[in-house]
């Protein structure tokens, strides 16, 4: 499983002490860690402390590879604020589409307004000649 680790301390026998700081799901979702666990690696020991690094741990919590996390943090970034802009882009779609759905309502209604109107002009016309024609 991958983690999220930020390097802690150095001991004297060139042990790093590994806070887990978050771990990935099977469906790529990252979560907390709730607990202060953390592990001890000599791999880790040429990092410096509150240095952040991704580590692959076995289920028996052996290292099974190390890196680095920073340049992994900066793609992550920035697929959330490419998916940020998506979603802002949907959001601003979907106001449009809301304003134009209103505005065609009250066209609508205008238009309904004048036909009324003008059946009621038609009427009134109507009774103006069987007046005249009297």
């Amino acid at each position: 499983m991958l983690y999220l680790a930020k390097v802690q301390r150095k001991g004297l026998f060139g042990q790093a002490e590994l806070q887990l700081l978050a771990h990935r799901t099977h469906d790529q979702v990252w979560i907390p860690s709730k607990t202060q666990e953390s592990v001890s690696s000599s791999e880790a020991s040429g990092y410096n402390v509150g240095v952040l690094l991704l580590l692959e741990l076995s289920d028996d919590r052996h290292i099974l590879h190390i890196e680095e996390a920073s340049q992994k943090l900066v793609e992550i970034l920035h697929t959330l604020s490419q998916a940020s802009e998506r979603m802002l882009d949907m959001s601003e779609i979907e106001r449009w589409r809301q304003s134009l759905t209103r505005q065609s309502q009250e066209l609508s209604r205008r238009e309904a307004e004048v036909e009324a109107r003008q059946e009621q002009l038609q009427e009134w016309e109507s009774n103006l000649r069987k007046r005249q024609s009297i």
